[in-house]
C-alpha cells in the first residue's frame, strides 16, 4: 500500500511539473515585436512625422549600403515614447544616417534611448556613410522607452536617423 502512494505522489510531481512547465512556456513571448508595428506616441518632431519601415524621405531604409525592411525613420530634433510590451527583456536596434544623405551633405545625428526617464544609451555622432552602431538595452524592468534623435551640434540640416530594425525581443 505504501509503495503504491509513493507512486502516485511520484506520478502527481511529474504531472504537476510538466502543466507549470507549459504554463511558464506560454506565458512567455514568441516572437520579436518591431517598433514599427506598435502604436507609439510622437512627443516631438522637426521637418516631418517619423515614417515606418522606410526612410524619412519615403525610400528604404539603408545605412551604409545595408538594407532594412523594418525599423522607424526619424529627423533630428525628434522623440517617440513606446510603451515596453509585458514579457520582453530587450531593446535591439542599428541606428545611423540614412544612405539618401550623400557624403557631402551635413548629416550629423546623436541617438538616445531612455527608459522611464533615465538614459540608457547614448550614441557618439553619427555621420552619413559610417556603419551602423547596435544599440542593445535591457527593460526588464521599464515600463516606457524614449527615441530620441537630436543635431550632431551643427543644426538638423539633412539629419535622416534610422532606428533599423527596431525590435523588443527575449534574451
Amino acid at each position: 500500500m505504501m509503495n503504491e502512494f509513493k507512486q502516485l505522489a511520484l506520478a502527481m510531481g511529474i504531472a504537476l511539473i510538466l502543466v507549470l512547465a507549459v504554463v511558464a512556456w506560454k506565458s512567455f513571448p514568441s516572437k520579436d515585436v518591431y517598433i514599427s508595428d506598435m502604436d507609439f506616441e510622437v512627443v516631438k518632431f522637426e521637418w516631418t512625422q517619423p515614417q515606418r519601415d522606410k526612410s524619412i524621405a519615403g525610400s528604404s531604409m539603408i545605412i551604409n549600403e545595408k538594407y532594412y525592411e523594418k525599423g522607424l525613420a526619424m529627423h533630428a530634433h525628434s522623440e517617440v515614447n513606446v510603451p515596453v510590451p509585458a514579457g520582453y527583456t530587450h531593446f535591439l536596434a542599428e541606428v545611423g544616417v540614412d544612405d539618401a544623405m550623400k557624403d557631402d551633405a551635413p548629416s550629423s545625428v546623436q541617438f538616445q534611448v531612455l527608459g522611464d526617464g533615465v538614459v540608457l544609451y547614448e550614441s557618439p555622432i553619427l555621420r552619413a556613410s559610417m556603419p551602423a552602431h547596435r544599440v542593445l538595452v535591457n527593460v526588464e524592468w521599464i515600463s516606457q522607452l524614449t527615441l530620441v534623435v537630436n543635431d550632431g551640434g551643427d543644426g538638423a540640416n539633412s539629419d535622416h536617423a534610422d532606428w533599423a530594425g527596431a525590435r523588443f525581443t527575449v534574451r
